[in-house]
This record gives C-alpha cells, structure tokens and sequence, in this order.
C-alpha cells in the first residue's frame, strides 16, 4: 500500500511541474480620459480669449489633448466681441511647447473683413496668438481668391501674410474718400 501511495505522489508531482505559461503585460497606451461635448472658455485676467467646443476630447498621458472628432474655435478681442471663427475635422493640443493644430477641411474666418482661409493643416500658437502654416492655403476675400504656400496671420484673421503667393492677384490703389483741391 506504502508504494501505491507512493507512486500516486510520483505521478501527482509530475502534473504539478507542468511548465507555467508566461502572460506579457502589454503597457496600455491610451487616454487617460476622454470626454464627450466639450464647450470651454479660456480667459485670461476675467477676460474671455477663447471658446472651444468639439465632440470628443482626450487627454493623454503627457498632457496632449487630443480632438479626433472635429474642433471648433472662437476668438475674442478685449471687449468681448468674436473676431474670427476656425473649424477643422479635428484637431491637437501639444502641452509641452503650448501650441495647437487643426487638421482636414480647416477653415478660418474674419468676421470684421469676412475673409475665409482654407487648408488642410493650421498651427495656432496662444502665447504669440498667431496661425501658422506650411501648406497650401486658399483665401477668399469679397472681390477675389488669393493662393499660395505658406501662411503667418494674426488669431483675429484681420493681417496675414501668404508666404508663397501663386495665382493671379488684382492690386486696386485705395479711393480716397476726400479730394484735395482741383
């Protein structure tokens, strides 16, 4: 009987030294939160800068936020008034260097001149409030379609500069409302 016992044993510690698996742990990677219908205001000083609103927000581990869902932008002026408008298919906040991008089907209005810019990628810096871009913009004024590469403007849309203009661009001197003596 000693040996049956024995021999149980035997066999028992032979499927209990079966090889264990090893499970990897992959590192999660992600957002560490994500939010729907964001609508904020960002001021400065009681002052109202900016209105951003878009459907879905992440924020990921080192401070990115991420807007894959669309972004839209309204900026204001000290008196509260919008001056210009930006929407895009979606957009970036890096944290570390303090800037944002807006990406596909970008489009930039003045709501003081009505001008409207179009591309595919925009860069807005909040400290310089400035827009920036490598890429090729169009800009529709009331009597014309300016085009080229490359684009620096102020937030308010109401200065910019094509830094690469191509197209066919009509120059009309300024009327002078009051008339010297003739």
């Amino acid at each position: 009987m000693n040996r049956i016992v024995v021999i149980v044993i035997f066999l028992l510690s032979l499927v209990g030294c079966k090889e264990q698996k090893k499970v990897a742990h992959e590192l999660y990677d992600g957002p560490e939160i994500a939010m729907k219908n964001i609508d904020m205001l960002v001021s400065d000083s009681t002052i109202v800068k900016l209105r951003l609103v878009a459907r879905t927000q992440l924020v990921l581990s080192n401070k990115d936020r991420d807007f894959p869902d669309g972004i839209y932008l309204r900026f204001y002026n000290p008196f509260g008034l919008v001056t210009s408008t930006l929407v895009a298919d979606k957009g970036h906040y890096y944290s570390e260097k303090d800037y944002y991008t807006a990406e596909g089907n970008v489009i930039m209005r003045s709501l003081f001149s009505g001008d409207e810019l179009s591309t595919e990628l925009l860069n807005w810096d909040p400290k310089e409030e400035k827009i920036y871009t490598d890429n090729f913009v169009t800009i529709k004024t009331e009597d014309e379609v300016l085009t080229g590469e490359g684009l620096e403007a102020s937030q308010n849309f109401e200065e910019y500069t094509i830094l690469k203009p191509s197209g066919t661009m009509s120059i009309m001197p300024k009327q002078n409302s009051q008339r010297g003596n003739e």
